[in-house]
């Protein structure tokens, strides 16, 4: 299936502009050939997932994305076979980086493939936020209408991020790749999401505007913009999740970040998941389509904007989400 990209032309990039064109995608559970870290599998088999990791590299491939936000990669071993195919294709400035999450059920990790090399903070490419401790910074409690009738409580940190950085002709950027927990139409899901959108609003403060970087959160947020009409009507949000990650300081007056997604002019194409209802590996009639995945920039990088749209280029034997994609021109800074 291919849908054409719907985009907005936004700015008029300057001569010395820098092209940077930002992917996030989540592969549904990619898996390398013989490692099972999780315990729900998208393929059993090798060649099931040796042919899951190429239709990946194909998509690489075609988009040609600067920086790569993988979600639900399922360990280490993947991302360096899926780096290995795209050297095979002749892509080898491609390199990847992974780091475990803390969700073992899954065990999907947020990893980022790039064509260049992420800065070094904390002696370390790429890390992930988490505590299992009592902890006012890591944790987030929250409560949720329980089955009694009554009310349950629990306590959250980010089972699924990353956090990377990289400057791009001068520009700091601060990447917070998350995968949300999952299930909008679900109370406790949506409350515990509403806890570790609490959680990544801390780190996008503490771990990158205070280290000097622009924020960019990106990934599976698994629930609705309110802010960006969404392709299903139907699909209109019930927690304030996205407008908290997009308001991340409530120090400062409005929202730091915006959705790229306001910027895709038809809203027919406002969808970045396909709900299989029936698990037949069609496209149904009444299979849902909805805008789950987001890629939230900061303001001061919206002017830069010439391109954004969602490819629906992808089979449900590769996923059952697809790629958004923004790209920018970047204006030279001089180092900072």
């Amino acid at each position: 299936m291919f849908a054409g990209p719907a985009c907005a032309q936004t700015a008029r990039a300057p001569e010395d502009a820098v092209a940077l064109r930002i992917v996030t995608f989540n592969a549904q559970l990619l898996s390398a050939p013989r490692v099972s870290p999780g315990q729900l599998d998208k393929y059993r088999s090798d060649l099931g997932r040796k042919q899951h990791l190429e239709r990946v590299a194909d998509l690489i491939e075609t988009l040609k994305p600067d920086i790569f936000n993988l979600v639900e990669v399922t360990s280490a071993e993947a991302v360096v076979q899926l780096v290995a195919i795209l050297r095979e294709k002749g892509l080898a400035d491609y390199r990847g980086f992974h780091v475990d999450s803390h969700e073992t059920f899954t065990a999907g990790d947020v990893a980022v493939i790039a064509r260049f090399s992420p800065d070094i903070v904390e002696r370390a490419s790429i890390r992930s936020i988490y505590s299992t401790a009592d902890d006012p910074t890591w944790r987030q409690n929250f409560t949720f209408p329980n089955r009694e009738g009554g009310t349950g409580s629990g306590t959250t940190s980010l089972d699924r991020n990353s956090i990377y950085y990289f400057t791009v002709a001068g520009h700091k950027l601060g990447f917070l790749g998350l995968h949300l927990r999952s299930n909008p139409q679900d109370a406790y899901a949506n409350a515990k999401r509403s806890g570790e959108a609490e959680v990544a609003r801390r780190a996008v403060r503490a771990e990158i505007v205070a280290r000097g970087y622009l924020p960019i959160v990106l990934g599976d947020l698994n629930d609705y913009d309110a802010d960006v009409p969404d392709r299903d009507p139907a699909r209109g949000a019930s927690t304030t999740v996205i407008r908290d990650l997009k308001d991340f300081d409530p120090d400062r007056p409005g929202a730091e970040l915006v959705n790229v997604a306001e910027k895709i002019v038809r809203v027919a194409d406002r969808y970045t998941s396909h709900w299989d209802r029936n698990e037949n590996n069609a496209h149904d009639g009444d299979d849902a389509y909805t805008m789950i995945d987001h890629i939230l920039l900061p303001r001061e990088l919206m002017p830069f904007v010439t391109r954004v749209f969602i490819s629906h280029a992808v089979s449900l034997d590769t996923s059952d989400h697809y790629p958004v994609v923004v790209d920018l021109q970047l204006p030279r800074r001089a180092a900072q």
